[in-house]
């Protein structure tokens, strides 16, 4: 499997403090069969990364990684907020880019206020000839109160990465709800760990999906899309192949919500 966002890198923001806790986290994700990690630290005024602090982290794991044969591949990008995006030059941005492809991944912000920026910000960077992917779009207040939004940036080429555990009720009732409503109207494109730990935050996709799948019928058929084949076209900016369908919802699941 692919991880599109993970905080993977030592010392530069709230994920691992030293590199054997990175050590330890990118072990963990092999363990759950996640080949490649992106490692996205949080480009945002309270960490200050660019993209030299970002390559420089990234070096120095790479080099671990090889020396204990974690065989794992590394790539970079970066968490950017909607604070910080204004103020980076057009080179960092494409030095910022999910592993050198086009696309940018993008904060939804946890604020209530943050969606209506956010959508003046992705519309603004579409134009520009950038592609962005959207970080965990189904715990942004505002998108939860008009989904309206979300599906206006979808239609005009954004992507939706949403985080696995908000499938498993990580975040709470409302973030599952919204994260299931989601994948149901076909407006997730990647589904990431956004790791920052091995205990609180784990690098573990499939085991979120598979809980998943209890509660969304027909999720099984969609896991490899949505953890390698629409991943591995986002950082090759290829089309999207086609999605697998989720089957048509009976009676019971349009009346009452629910399966």
């Amino acid at each position: 499997m692919i991880d599109l966002h993970t905080h993977v890198l030592p010392g530069i923001d709230d994920g691992p403090e030293t590199i054997e806790g990175s050590l330890e986290l990118a072990r963990a994700a092999l363990a759950a069969g996640t080949r490649t990690l992106v490692a996205t630290p949080h480009i945002n005024r309270a960490y200050g990364n660019d993209p030299p602090r970002v390559r420089d982290a990234a070096d120095r794991l790479r080099e671990r990684l090889a020396q204990e044969a974690v065989e794992l591949e590394l790539l970079t990008g970066g968490e950017i907020s909607t604070g910080r995006l204004p103020r980076l030059s057009d080179e960092e941005l494409g030095a910022l880019r999910l592993g050198d492809g086009p696309y940018l991944l993008i904060e939804a912000p946890l604020t209530a206020g943050g969606a209506w920026q956010l959508t003046e910000i992705v519309e603004r960077l579409i134009d520009d000839g950038h592609g962005v992917l959207l970080a965990h779009p189904e715990r942004c207040p505002g998108l939860q109160r008009d989904p309206g939004l979300l599906r206006g940036l979808v239609a005009r080429g954004a992507l939706c990465s949403i985080t696995a555990g908000a499938l498993t009720g990580q975040f709470g009732r409302t973030v599952n709800r919204f994260a299931l409503d989601l994948l149901r109207e076909g407006l997730v494109h990647d589904v990431a760990s956004d790791t920052h730990d091995t205990h609180r935050r784990p690098p573990d996709l499939r085991e979120p999906l598979t809980s998943a799948a209890t509660q969304l019928q027909g999720l099984e058929g969609q896991v490899k899309w949505l953890t390698q084949d629409a991943p591995a076209a986002i950082l090759a900016g290829e089309p999207l192949p086609e999605r697998p369908p989720l089957p048509s919802r009976g009676w019971r699941e349009r009346v009452l919500g629910r399966p």
